[in-house]
């Protein structure tokens, strides 16, 4: 997590040039933690963006290392699940809620963008683009985070 720390003006930088949006800043709010699955200690950086239209989006950051797209997946969306649950009483939305279905919905130049739904009949959902920094390096933008040919910025958005 550290290298999404360590330089914030090279994080808006490349955010900027992966998606032609203008950010302004980010702000580091709190380090979310799932550690249900014992080979997996995980955990995922929340922030807020700033837009230059002054509107702001909460994020869900995180390096993934070794193709862990599966698991980081899972244990973000594990998270959401445990902030929905805190803010609902209803046992029956409780159980229905745990399934989510993942859809791709575009795929281009080292980024994806993925959609994770739930029961139809909720209106919550989860966006993530996961950006090959590879790719968006040699692509997009010039040198200014030191990153491993297989490493992935995954960027999670809640949506309801």
């Amino acid at each position: 997590m550290e290298i999404l720390y360590k330089n914030k003006a090279d994080l808006i930088c490349l955010l900027n040039s992966a998606f032609n949006r203008k950010v302004l800043d980010i702000k580091f709010e709190e380090e979310k933690h799932f550690e249900n699955i014992i080979e997996y200690n995980f955990s995922i950086s929340k922030a807020k963006i700033i837009y230059a239209n002054d509107k702001e989006e909460t994020v869900y950051l995180k390096i993934i290392k070794g193709g862990k797209i599966k698991e980081t997946i899972f244990c973000f969306w594990s998270i959401l699940y445990e902030e929905y649950l805190s803010d609902k009483d209803n046992r029956e939305e409780r159980d229905l809620i745990y399934k989510a279905i993942i859809s791709q919905v575009s795929s281009d130049n080292g980024i994806s963008n993925l959609i994770l739904t739930l029961n139809s009949n909720l209106n919550y959902y989860a966006e993530i683009d996961l950006i090959e920094l590879n790719k968006i390096k040699k692509e997009r933008w010039e040198e200014c985070i030191e990153i491993n040919n297989n490493d992935i910025l995954f960027i999670g958005k809640k949506k309801y």
